[in-house]
C-alpha cells in the first residue's frame, strides 16, 4: 500500500511537470469516453431497441437495385404504380403499406411552422398494429381517390407540444403545404414513425401527394 501511495504521488508530480502532456491526455481520455459513449447510444437506438409497433421483428424493407426503375425520388424508393402493383400481386406478406417522407408548412391560429411529415398508404397504421390515442387512423379506404382524402393524423409528441393535448383540436382545419386538411386523429403515444432518427410529426394520406408535393 506504501508502495503504491508513492508511485502515485511519483506520477502526478511527473504529470504536474508537463501540463501540456497532462492536457492532451485528459482530453484524449475524455474523447475516447464521448466516442464509445455515441457508439453504444447509436448501436442500442439502431440494433437494439424495437420500433413501437406490433410485431417489429416481422418488417421487411422493400427496396431496388441497379438501375432506376419507374418514376420514384430518393433511396429506397420505388413509383407509387409498382408499390400497386406489388401490393394487388403480393402473395408472401401478410399486407404491405407504402410511405414517403416529406416536410410540411403547416399553418393554424394565425402561426405557421415547419413540421416532419409522411405521406401514407391507408394500411399504414393497421399493418403496423399502432391505434390513436385520439380520434381514428387511416384505413384502406383512404386509398380510393387522389386528392380526395384532405385529411391528417399527427404523431402523440406534436399533438403535445403544438397543441397541448388538446382533444378538441380532432376536426379542426389545418392548412398544411396551402391546402386545407382536417384533424381526423392522434398517433398512439410513442409512435413517430418507422425511420430511426427521423421523428414524424404529421401524417397525410398518399392519395394527397399532387397537393402536398406540387411540381
Amino acid at each position: 500500500m506504501a508502495n503504491l501511495w508513492s508511485d502515485l504521488k511519483f506520477a502526478l508530480r511527473t504529470l504536474g511537470k508537463s501540463p501540456v502532456f497532462t492536457a492532451v491526455a485528459v482530453l484524449s481520455l475524455a474523447l475516447g469516453i464521448g466516442t464509445n459513449t455515441a457508439i453504444f447510444t447509436l448501436l442500442d437506438q439502431v440494433l437494439l431497441r424495437l420500433l413501437p409497433v406490433k410485431e417489429p421483428q416481422r418488417l421487411a424493407l422493400l427496396s431496388m437495385k441497379g438501375f432506376h426503375y419507374g418514376n420514384n425520388w430518393g433511396g429506397n424508393a420505388i413509383s407509387y404504380p409498382m408499390y400497386d402493383d406489388f401490393r394487388k400481386n403480393n402473395q408472401v406478406f401478410t399486407d404491405m403499406f407504402c410511405r414517403f417522407r416529406y416536410p410540411f408548412s403547416v399553418s393554424f391560429d394565425g402561426q405557421t411552422e415547419r413540421a416532419s411529415g409522411e405521406l401514407v398508404s391507408g394500411a399504414y397504421f393497421p399493418v403496423l398494429g399502432v391505434g390513436a390515442a385520439a380520434g381514428r387512423t387511416f384505413t384502406p379506404e383512404d386509398d380510393q381517390t387522389p386528392g380526395g382524402h384532405p385529411v391528417a393524423m399527427l404523431s402523440y409528441g406534436y399533438w403535445k407540444s403544438r397543441f397541448a393535448g388538446d382533444p378538441g383540436v380532432i376536426g379542426k382545419t389545418l392548412i398544411v403545404n396551402g391546402h386545407n386538411m382536417t384533424v381526423v386523429g392522434v398517433a398512439q403515444q410513442g409512435f413517430e414513425g418507422v425511420e430511426l432518427g427521423y421523428r414524424t410529426q404529421m401524417f397525410v394520406p398518399v392519395m394527397m401527394k399532387a397537393q402536398m408535393t406540387p411540381p
